[in-house]
């Protein structure tokens, strides 16, 4: 009995005094992160640590990656090889465990993902929504209510996007804005890059004098980048605006349009850039321009929360008589995305 309780101290003293195993990753710096290697979506590794959570790394800052349980990797090929990563000085990723010998050593460029989610019927979701308010009391009363929402289904060769936009404020208790939107696009992919499009917008603006602008649009996009870490896009086409106001006479016309849709993380998973930008040109009188513009920056907080400082303008340069041509935003939202 004593030669067995002695052994069993030994034995924890052992167990207790290991250190705890992590996963590494290697990077051209030189700089060595442990954690728990979560999956790799298109240039972005993120690896969950005990120090900052879930963090994002750049893949091409990379150089190697160690795992302590097996990992799923799918390369630029499609093949799909499971084991453990080992690491590596030479610019390749090392699996052992696998079957495939001939594949255990693959240049890091040639890993597409690991870790790849289980299809969702070749859907992919995400979305955002954002609220904020803004309240001064005192030689000044005024209240401002924003919120917004925007979902995206996206598979390989289509993408759909809906949102909504409401902003209202008040002056000593009287109204000073009221606007909304609504908006609906279809993409479809004929190629990687190369997409075609449809898509609508309503907005209504009581203090515009703007019942309701309908817009009606056709036309061509060229994704530049699309990955978790960069998205640009860069569409024309042409659209038909209908504007019913409330005091003067309503109209319609044929307009071209452009848009850019750009969103960078200058620091992985914790602090994005994006700017919005959308214009319309009358086709029968070239006065007719609206341009509306939404550019901030947005930090992730955790558990999907989101905090969101922006600006968005909106410009009609053919306002209703008695109304100005900018309407200018600053803005602070809470919000949370998924």
């Amino acid at each position: 009995m004593k030669t067995f309780l002695r052994l069993l101290c030994v034995l924890c003293v052992f167990s207790f005094g290991l250190p705890v195993v992590a996963d590494e990753v290697y990077l051209v710096n030189g700089d060595r992160i442990s954690g728990t290697v979560v999956n790799k979506s298109g240039d972005l590794l993120t690896v969950k640590t005990d120090f900052a959570g879930e963090i994002g790394i750049a893949w091409d800052k990379v150089v190697s990656v160690s795992t302590e349980a097996p990992v799923v990797l799918q390369l630029d090929d499609a093949t799909l090889i499971k084991g453990t990563l080992a690491l590596s000085d030479d610019g390749v990723v090392s699996i052992e465990g696998n079957e495939l010998v001939q594949a255990s050593r693959v240049p890091v460029e040639r890993v597409a993902l690991i870790n790849p989610p289980a299809p969702q019927n070749g859907v992919k979701l995400k979305g955002l929504a954002n609220a904020g308010v803004y309240i001064a009391k005192g030689n000044t009363d005024k209240e401002a209510y924003h919120a917004d929402i925007e979902a995206v289904a996206r598979t390989k060769q289509n993408r759909f996007t809906a949102g909504a936009i409401y902003n209202q404020a008040l002056d000593n208790d009287v109204e000073s804005e009221n606007n909304a939107t609504a908006y609906l696009k279809y993409d479809h992919f004929f190629t990687d890059k190369w997409y075609s499009y449809a898509n609508t917008v309503l907005f209504k603006d009581d203090f515009a004098d703007l019942n309701l602008r309908t817009t009606l649009g056709l036309g061509a996009g060229y994704q530049f980048i699309e990955s978790d870490l960069t998205n640009l896009s860069l569409e024309g086409g042409l659209s038909y605006v209908n504007e019913d106001f409330e005091l003067a006479p309503d109209e319609s016309y044929p307009a071209a349009r452009w848009s850019l849709n750009y969103d960078n993380y200058l620091y992985p998973k914790k602090l994005q850039f994006f700017h919005f930008h959308e214009g319309l040109l009358g086709l029968e009188d070239t006065n007719d321009i609206i341009i509306i513009t939404r550019t901030g920056l947005r930090a992730m907080l955790i558990d999907g929360f989101t905090a969101t400082a922006q600006v968005d303008v909106d410009w009609d340069n053919t306002p209703a008589p008695g109304n100005d041509r900018v309407d200018t935003r600053y803005m602070f939202n809470l919000g949370y995305g998924w």
